[in-house]
């Protein structure tokens, strides 16, 4: 499910969340003809971990869009991100400092490659 927005694929799906906290902050330091980035840097058992970038928005990015935020994949992150639900946060204490968290499925994710007799977990890849 899709539709085109500026020319680019623009998937209209709530897999992306963006809390207000984050939402907030990201509009603040906001930086005109940049958009939000979020670039997969490594995948294992379990799971991918991203980070948060200010890019150039490209022609065939794939484009999330929640809280009023765009955020940009590269078509290769896209499709490797699948339907995983995925939330972008904004955290600031005393004790962690401050900045953005990426949480998704993968932090329950079973760490035994699809083996369950290799773990302990109630994990069933059916």
């Amino acid at each position: 499910m899709g539709s085109w927005l500026d020319g680019r694929h623009l998937l209209v799906i709530e897999m992306i969340e963006v809390t207000d906290a984050a939402a907030e902050v990201l509009r603040k330091n906001m930086v005109e003809g940049s958009v939000v980035r979020m670039i997969l840097v490594a995948t294992d058992v379990t799971g991918a971990d991203y980070v948060l970038a200010w890019g150039d928005p490209l022609d065939d990015d794939a484009v999330f869009e929640n809280n009023d935020i765009e955020v940009h994949m590269s078509p290769e992150d896209a499709d490797l991100h699948g339907d995983s639900e995925t939330t972008i946060d904004y955290m600031n204490t005393e004790d962690l400092g401050k900045g953005f968290i990426i949480h998704g499925p993968e932090e329950d994710a079973c760490a035994c490659d699809l083996d369950c007799r290799a773990c302990d977990l109630d994990c069933h890849h059916e």
